[in-house]
């Protein structure tokens, strides 16, 4: 059994928490599991995780916050620490100027975002193939995002053939570009976007100036996305900047179909048939050509749909347990 210590800056609920929750649940079944975050994570996590309150928002070279920090790491005396945002990183390498013992340190990079300090890391988890490009830790690794598997419930969503969005109401996610082709789409549709966020203001004031009302839907966040993601007709993608989604990887277990946007290794991953080119009109006219050939792009998602072994949370646990030993190993 190892004893693992994760750490997460908490801003609200989305890609990396969800990451970050689920894989410490699914350790925490057989190892020992702490978590350094907000009390706000509580409800995602099992009974099984540790939760320990830290807020690192606190100044990052303050040395009463970084003995304080150091106090914690002794206390829990891991085998390994799993930070999953840059700052963390360096809260907690500085922290160990007061230990007598160094403690190995993991780092996920969740986006293509180069920072010249993850690279006191000593091993760096790229979440996709293109991350890695920019991950510049010690020695660097890709692990592909996982997600526990659920048995969705369906929904009445309605008549329309409808849309269903994903994630942060936030520019990087593309949600106002998304808008703007439902209200040039020749078909009838509604359009449902899962998530909080701060664009939520400016989105609903577009939606507000196309007379879309009656056709988008802000639902806000829902604990049972899988049951809509079931429920939809189609799931779309729109961001602009992503490591790897996990709505792609949920699409792969829930959804009958997905559009996504050219980022990333998306066209690897889905197929060029199931993205478009990032403008609003290719979103316009691949979601017109989705409706007029339904049942051709079901099937051709349908074949992406096989290997969804590949993103199942077992299959990310059991590689980020080869990789800590493998990094034990090597001290």
């Amino acid at each position: 059994m190892m004893k693992i210590l994760h750490t997460l800056h908490w801003v609200q609920f989305a890609g990396t928490e969800k990451v970050c929750t689920d894989l410490c649940n699914e350790l925490a079944k057989q190892h020992q599991v702490v978590l350094l975050s907000s009390s706000d994570i509580a409800p995602y996590l099992s009974n099984d995780v540790d939760l320990i309150e830290l807020d690192f928002e606190r100044n990052r070279y303050n040395p009463i916050f970084l003995y304080q920090v150091a106090r914690i790491i002794q206390r829990v005396n891991p085998d390994v620490i799993h930070v999953h945002n840059t700052k963390e990183l360096e809260i907690i390498k500085n922290a160990q100027w007061f230990l007598a013992k160094s403690y190995p340190v993991v780092g996920t990079r969740h986006n293509p975002v180069l920072k010249k300090r993850f690279a006191r890391a000593d091993l760096g988890v790229a979440v996709s193939d293109e991350t890695r490009l920019f991950t510049n830790a010690k020695t660097n690794i890709t692990i592909t995002n996982g997600v526990p598997e659920k048995t969705p419930q369906q929904l009445d969503l309605g008549t329309s053939f409808t849309l269903l969005a994903v994630g942060r109401l936030a520019p990087v996610k593309g949600f106002d570009k998304l808008i703007r082709a439902v209200a040039a789409v020749d078909f009838d549709c509604c359009l449902i976007i899962v998530g909080e966020g701060e664009q939520k203001a400016e989105l609903e004031a577009l939606i507000n100036d196309l007379n879309l009302q009656d056709k988008v839907v802000l639902k806000g966040f829902v604990a049972n996305v899988q049951d809509y993601l079931h429920s939809c007709d189609l799931q779309v993608i729109s961001s602009v900047e992503e490591g790897l989604s996990l709505a792609l990887i949920e699409a792969v277990f829930y959804a009958p179909v997905l559009l996504a946007s050219d980022i990333a290794n998306h066209k690897a991953l889905i197929g060029e048939a199931l993205v478009y080119d990032n403008t609003v009109a290719g979103l316009t006219e691949k979601l017109n050509s989705i409706y007029a050939n339904y049942d051709h792009f079901v099937a051709t998602f349908a074949e992406v749909k096989k290997d969804k072994e590949r993103y199942s949370i077992t299959t990310m646990v059991n590689k980020y347990l080869t990789a800590y030993e493998q990094l034990l190993l090597s001290k």
